[in-house]
């Protein structure tokens, strides 16, 4: 069975583990954000690579990038079947936006759903476009020893380890799929 995973997924991207960096704050304002037409479509997951004892699935669905609005994105995973049909998957639905750490992009992502606890938290994810392709880079949580309090904080940490992937769980590569027709 084909996958296909709507949004602007960052991350997730999702795609998105238990074990991925997250923070109460996002790296940025949602206000210096903006529409990155290169994202917006369907991207089928074609590698991950997993350098933590997590468990990342390796039948990550697609991620389905869509606007929201003019400075965020929205993400939905999709399975696509054989005959082009799309379900949801079960794996919520996301927001998400970009915030710039000098030239790294990093994709602030949330799910859109009532806060448990009344937490927010943003999953924090690093990214970049190369041709087709949609790198996400995953910090593991249990090897960043430091709680976030400020964007402020979030950004130098950042700035300081964006390059360390001794401290990263994963790397998730995907190709932009094309489809001549998909029912919803």
């Amino acid at each position: 069975m084909k996958y296909l995973l709507l949004f602007f997924a960052f991350s997730s991207i999702l795609l998105v583990s238990c074990d991925d960096l997250s923070s109460p704050y996002p790296a940025g304002k949602p206000c210096k954000s903006y529409i990155d037409s290169t994202l917006v479509g369907f991207w089928e997951p074609v590698k991950i690579e997993n350098f933590s004892e997590s468990n990342l699935p390796l039948d990550t669905p697609m991620i389905a990038i869509a606007p929201f609005n003019n400075k965020e994105y929205l993400l939905q995973f999709l399975n696509i079947d054989d005959s082009g049909k799309a379900q949801v998957k079960d794996m919520g639905t996301y927001r998400s936006f970009i915030s710039n750490i000098g030239k790294q992009k990093v994709a602030n992502v949330i799910m859109i759903s009532p806060e448990i606890n009344n937490k927010i938290e943003y999953i924090i994810l690093p990214f970049e476009i190369s041709g087709d392709t949609l790198i996400f880079y995953s910090f593991y949580s249990k090897k960043v020893n430091q709680e976030f309090h400020s964007t402020c904080q979030l950004r130098k940490f950042l700035k300081k380890n964006i390059g360390n992937k001794s401290l990263y769980s994963s790397i998730r590569k995907y190709k932009k799929k094309y489809f001549n027709k998909i029912i919803l």
